[in-house]
This record gives structure tokens, C-alpha cells and sequence, in this order.
């Protein structure tokens, strides 16, 4: 039977390549609704969050009445989160045992990976799900599945499926924008994710030991154009903040080498053409940002990757971000694990993204700024482990180098993943201890007074969550927004034209004084 009637419940995703946590929103959703519209007009397709399924009882039993649940869900980069709750594996269990009548189809991570609360721990395994209430995992290609499951039937929908190019993305993708209007941030400060392309070109080695971008094989990419395309619809539909999140590395983007090398050399000519079209699309755009950038690939092409990011620098927003997977510069973790980059090349690269994007840009942030990201736990690991790692950050402070974030997770391990076969776990619970305490209250406090002296001008914050305490958190729309603090009590989503810096709140945000009254949106 062809379902009618759909129900799409966003429980989020993080994963290594992809964020889909509000403000944030993922491919997945946008995928699934334009893969539906695209196998028949008439078929009815509805978005729900996983904060408003959870925040009322009436949705299970409105749930019922559909002909198709799909629900999207997986972390597997655990982090901390303001704007959303994702769905928890015992949560999503627990509702598809709930739910009677239509079929229940779990897609994203959770179905094909697996899915976890927090590091340092075993995740839930794709098993977990099965018997638990849902008839079908995922472990394909969501956009086909349901392509084929509303234009031929159940019978013919295989959820094994894996696309062996973008054509069917690319006209999905254009189909599915207007699903953002049900977006709960949809008109305030909506964010969405750009795919690129998908899969690491590491995957030729087998990749870090713990990722699971290098398994979905070979790297496949989008057309400049056909990005552009999905952008103009999803401005035409009122979304202004934009991020290219979905791939390994942005500055191999276009690079012929990619799919074939492992370390395929950047291609400014291939940015620059996308970042054009993307531009022209959506000429009155407020955000463009950035995610992944590998090391890897600035020490192996410094002349190459400045290029790119200079190409970068002169199309995006200022308050970017090149989120740098180094995740250790213990040499005996790094050959144990298949990592990218040694110390010396890691403080090359944070150097080299220094001397491009540290001016500062109109939204009182520096234009360009390397993040940091650390796993704990990783096989190979000891007491050494962290001393080298502090001495890689002190190193930073003394050449008064900035890095706008450090991400420090322990390690969630994956069954299908290469590390899961190891010997892995945090070792030395006193020296991860150590590590972190540094990080936060040496590290985090230096940075945070040399990217934002007391006195900057900050633009374009939004009130994400306030406490009974009297304070409330705002952040800027993009990568890895800075935290700010400020006293006094706003509704939620109020928009704040400019504030000042008064000082360092904590380790991870700023204490800042508005310049004008907050701007409420309905």
C-alpha cells in the first residue's frame, strides 16, 4: 500500500558530518519531504520537532492517524545543547511501542549506526531498535527509501538503498525547502545545513579509528549548481542563515582527487564557483559559515588551503569557524588511530588560519578562526597523552594564536567503527581531569579575552534560554556561536541588535550589556 499520509518527527542528529539540533536544521528532513512531494503532489506530509512531540501527550495519539511515522534521530558526536533536546534511544523505543496503526520507520544515525547520550560509554547499537516497536530501520538512504515507499508501496521500498549520485538529492532537495516553515526557529533564527558532498576521503586508509564518515565508501559530489539551486528555494522560503556542515573537509570541495586520494589537493576555483552561486542565490543572505576543515590537508597544501581560505574569507560572514579534527598529538595515538596531523603540523595549520581570518568582521567577531576538537579515551592513550595535549594548547597561548572553541568528548564508541575492536577508555581519570580543568579555566578564558576584549561590539543575537537565577543566554546565528550572559529576563527568540562585552563570564561565555531594547517576534 502507498501511504497518504505522513509524519515526519525531527528527534535531531550530530554527527561528524552534520548538525540538525535547533537552530539548526538538517538534510534529512528537507530530504524526506521533497523525495515524498516528488513521488506523488498529492501525498501529505507533516513536521513535527522532537521538543514538541515530547512536550505533549496529544502527539502520540495524533500520531496514530498517520499512514507513515518516520522519525530522524542519532547523535553520535555528543555535545551539550541549548537550542533543543535530542531524542533520547529510550525515548524513541518507547513511542514506537506507543504508536499503533501506521508503519513506524526509524532513519538517520540511530538506524544505521547507532546512537548515544555521552561519550566514554558503549552507544546503542541499530539492534536496540528492532522489536522495540519499529518495523523499519534505515540503513540506506532515507530519500530513497521514501521515494520509493509512496511511489510503489512498502513492497518495493528496499531500506537498504544508497544513492550512487545527487540527481534524485538535487531535485529533492528543491522540493522539501518549504518544510522549514514549520520549524519552530523558521523566521527568527533558523539555520540550515548545505551538503557539499558526503563521505572522507581518508576512506581509501579506513579514516580515523572512530568515525564512521569513511564508511559510507567512496566520496561522491554535488554540483555548484545544484546547490545554488537548493539554496534559492530555501531563501525563497525565508531562511537566511546558511552552513556548508555536511562534508569532511570543505577545502577539497570540487578537488578531482576526491573519491581516489586520500589527501586530494584543494581546488580554490571549485570554492569559489560555489560560494558565488550560493551567494547569488541568495543575495540578501545573513549568515554563510563554514564547518569542517582537515588538518591534514593544510600541512600537506599550505599555498593550496590559504588560497581556499582566502576564497572563503572574501564570500562568507565574519564569525566563522573551521572546526579542525586533530583530536590528539600523542604520537602513539595518532599511528594507533590513523589520525591526520602531528603537533607541529596541527599549530601549523592554527597559525595559517590565524594569519587569514583573524581581522575582525562586521558581526564583532574575527572573520576566520580555527576550533579545536579532542577525544578522551582514544586507544593507545595514557598519563603522557595529556601532557602533550596541554602542551600543544600552552604552545597556542604563547604565540598568542586564537581559536574561537575547544571541543573536548570522550569517546562514544560505535559497533561499527574500528575502534569498537580495540582497547579503548579513558585510562587516567586524574590526568583526563587535569587536561579538562585546564582547557576550561586556563585555555577557554585566555581565548575568550583575546577573541572578544571587553569593549566589542557584538550584532544579531538571539535569547536561546533564560534562568529562574535572573540571566539569560544569547548567541549570534552560526558555527560554534559564542555564548553570551545577560542579566535580566527576555522572552525566548527575542532578537538583540548589538551588545557590548563587559568582561568573561565562564570558561565557555561572555558577560555582555545590550545597546538597544530586544526585538520580539511572534
Amino acid at each position: 500500500m502507498r501511504p497518504r499520509k505522513l509524519l515526519i518527527v525531527d528527534g535531531y542528529n550530530d554527527e561528524p558530518g552534520g548538525l540538525g539540533v535547533p537552530p539548526y536544521v538538517d538534510v534529512y528532513p528537507r530530504y524526506i519531504a521533497g523525495a515524498a512531494w516528488a513521488a506523488s503532489k498529492d501525498v501529505a506530509v507533516h513536521y513535527v520537532v522532537v521538543d514538541e512531540f515530547r512536550s505533549s501527550s496529544s502527539w502520540l495519539a495524533r500520531a496514530s492517524q498517520y499512514d507513515t511515522v518516520i522519525f530522524i534521530a542519532g547523535v553520535v558526536v555528543p555535545g551539550k545543547y541549548i537550542g533543543g533536546e535530542p531524542a533520547r534511544a529510550e525515548e524513541l523505543a518507547s513511542w514506537a511501542s506507543l504508536i499503533e496503526g501506521p508503519l513506524k520507520v526509524l532513519v538517520g544515525p540511530a538506524a544505521r549506526w547507532g546512537m548515544g547520550p555521552e561519550g566514554g560509554r558503549q552507544a546503542y547499537p541499530p539492534s536496540y531498535f528492532r522489536g522495540r516497536g519499529f518495523d523499519v530501520l534505515v540503513t540506506g538512504d532515507p530519500e530513497e527509501y521514501v521515494y520509493d515507499l509512496v511511489a510503489y508501496g512498502e513492497e518495493r521500498a528496499s531500506p537498504q538503498r544508497i544513492r550512487e549520485d545527487y540527481s534524485n538529492v538535487d531535485r529533492f532537495a528543491v522540493l522539501g525547502a518549504r518544510i522549514v516553515r514549520f520549524h519552530p526557529n523558521y523566521g527568527k533564527n533558523l539555520i540550515a545545513e548545505l551538503e557539499t558532498y558526503r563521505g572522507c576521503a581518508r576512506w581509501v586508509s579506513g579514516g580515523c579509528s572512530f568515525c564512521v564518515e569513511p564508511l559510507r565508501g567512496r566520496p561522491i559530489q554535488r554540483g555548484p549548481e545544484s546547490i545554488a539551486r537548493e539554496v534559492e528555494a530555501l531563501y525563497l522560503e525565508g531562511v537566511r542563515n546558511f552552513r556548508l556542515g555536511r562534508q569532511a573537509d570543505i577545502l577539497v570541495y570540487g578537488s578531482p582527487g576526491l573519491g581516489s586520494e586520500e589527501w586530494p589537493r584543494p581546488y580554490p576555483e571549485a570554492l569559489r564557483k560555489l560560494l558565488h552561486g550560493i551567494r547569488s542565490a541568495a543575495p540578501g543572505l545573513e549568515v554563510l559559515h563554514i564547518d569542517n576543515v582537515n588538518p591534514g590537508t593544510i600541512a600537506r597544501y599550505p599555498d593550496e588551503s590559504v588560497e581556499a581560505m582566502k576564497v572563503i574569507v572574501e564570500y562568507h560572514t565574519s564569525g566563522d569557524v573551521a572546526a579542525l579534527g586533530i583530536e590528539s598529538v600523542d604520537p602513539k595515538v595518532i599511528k594507533l588511530n590513523n589520525l591526520k596531523v602531528t603537533m607541529e603540523e596541527a599549530l601549523a595549520a592554527v597559525e595559517l588560519i590565524n594569519r587569514i581570518g583573524s581581522a575582525r568582521g562586521p558581526s564583532g567577531l574575527p572573520e576566520l578562526l580555527p576550533g579545536i576538537n579532542f577525544i578522551l579515551g582514544l586507544p593507545g592513550e595514557t598519563k603522557e597523552t595529556y601532557r602533550l595535549n596541554r602542551e600543544f594548547l600552552e604552545e597556542i597561548m604563547r604565540r598568542r594564536l586564537m581559536v574561537r572553541r575547544v571541543n573536548v568528548r570522550r569517546l562514544l564508541a560505535l559497533s561499527a567503527v574500528r575502534v569498537f575492536r580495540m582497547r579503548w577508555g579513558v585510562r587516567d581519570e586524574g590526568a583526563a581531569r587535569s587536561f579538562m580543568r585546564f582547557v576550561r579555566q586556563v585555555f577557554d578564558r585566555t581565548m575568550l579575552s583575546m577573541v572578544v576584549p571587553r569593549g566589542t561590539r557584538l550584532r544579531s543575537l538571539w535569547i536561546e534560554e533564560c534562568r529562574p537565577e535572573g540571566y539569560c543566554y544569547a548567541r549570534q546565528v552560526g558555527s560554534y556561536p559564542l555564548m553570551t550572559v545577560i542579566k535580566g529576563m527576555y522572552p525566548r527568540l527575542c532578537y538583540l541588535p548589538e551588545v557590548v562585552v563587559e568582561g568573561v563570564s565562564s570558561s565557555r561565555s561572555v558577560e555582555v550589556r545590550p545597546l538597544s531594547e530586544p526585538v520580539s517576534f511572534s
